[in-house]
């Protein structure tokens, strides 16, 4: 009952037309966006409509929301669903919106912990957790590998599985175990390059776990895929199987 009345919904809302206004923020702030084909554009603004209609909004820390902070960040997010249909991050239903980076206590309950300032979080079965200057910096520098909104949105894929551990689900057999050799070669990898100090494609963040080397590969699989698919080819293959798209299109037509 709920499917249909979701299905039901989701028509009417993509019947309606798209807000001119929102092309502005597109232009202005999702720099990746700019070199998409028309049914590519298309695609992505659908998806769009509905994220922004179906996620909870809550600003924070005193941000006032509006359509550019909500437009802004589902763009970012819904590039990564180009490749799906009806499914529109169904597994998060609030994003929290603080208007910079936002202070975190660590430590376990017991030992005083200290106080560290994030860009984003995403929690498993939870809201996902965005500052607006970095989800902001992140759409329009679309070449530096570096993207909050993907990284955490990321995480909310990754907890498909029932846990954020890095072990994303592929349709077939042959591919979920590809990946599972891939990711610890190319983590460990990254580890001892973190180790040494070793400058790298994939950002040192990274090597952290492995649910962080699957974000970090996500943002530069985006951002960076003509390096990634050069440097990773393996690691680029399997991302580009999963995410069912091909960013390389969009960098060669810049």
């Amino acid at each position: 009952m709920f499917s249909w009345f979701r299905k039901r919904r989701r028509k009417k809302l993509l019947a309606q037309p798209w807000p001119e206004a929102w092309d502005l923020h597109l232009q202005r702030n999702v720099r990746l966006t700019w070199e998409m084909t028309p049914a590519e554009t298309e695609a992505l603004k659908s998806r769009v409509k509905i994220f922004v209609a179906e996620k909870h909004w809550e600003g924070c820390k005193g941000l006032q929301l509006n359509e550019e902070i909500k437009v802004t960040v589902a763009a970012q997010a819904c590039l990564m669903l180009l490749g799906v249909d009806d499914y529109y991050f169904d597994n998060v239903k609030t994003i929290l919106m603080y208007p910079q980076a936002f202070k975190r206590e660590t430590g376990d309950g017991i030992s005083q912990g200290k106080s560290q300032y994030r860009a984003g979080e995403a929690w498993q079965g939870g809201p996902i957790i965005l500052s607006w200057k970095d989800s902001l910096r992140g759409g329009r520098n679309e070449d530096d590998g570096h993207n909050l909104v993907i990284h955490e949105f990321a995480h909310a894929l990754d907890g498909l599985d029932g846990e954020m551990g890095g072990n994303v689900m592929f349709n077939d057999a042959a591919a979920g175990e590809a990946w599972l050799k891939v990711v610890d070669r190319e983590y460990a990898q990254l580890v001892r390059a973190k180790e040494s100090g070793r400058r790298t494609l994939l950002d040192h963040y990274g090597a952290t776990n492995k649910a962080e080397f699957f974000a970090v590969a996500s943002e530069t699989f985006f951002e960076l895929p003509r390096e990634l698919s050069r440097e990773h080819e393996q690691l680029f293959a399997l991302l580009q199987k999963y995410y069912r798209v091909d960013p390389n299109q969009w960098q060669r037509r810049r």
